[in-house]
């Protein structure tokens, strides 16, 4: 199966040497997202509640891109950690 690396005209530029998807086959698997504004490429303020929205704002633009929508969704992961 060959993979295709993919990334979005709308999603924040990829920090470093990344790829906002790949396509596998049919299947488009998702890189994490960090909740940084596509406009500025800066990290939203607000705390956990607005960077997590800005997160899967930025996942959608992704899969928007790639002609997708959440309802296309199998599976989600949500780290979260504790400073």
């Amino acid at each position: 199966m060959s993979r295709v690396a993919y990334n979005s005209e709308h999603g924040p530029k990829a920090i470093g040497p990344y790829s906002h998807a790949v396509w596998a086959g049919e299947l488009l698997f998702l890189s994490g997202q960090t909740p940084l504004d596509p406009a500025t490429g800066k990290l939203v303020a607000g705390g956990i509640e607005a960077q997590a929205e800005q997160a899967f704002k930025n996942l959608e633009a992704v899969l928007k891109d790639g002609g997708l929508s959440f309802e296309d969704v199998v599976k989600v992961n949500v780290y979260l950690t504790k400073f």
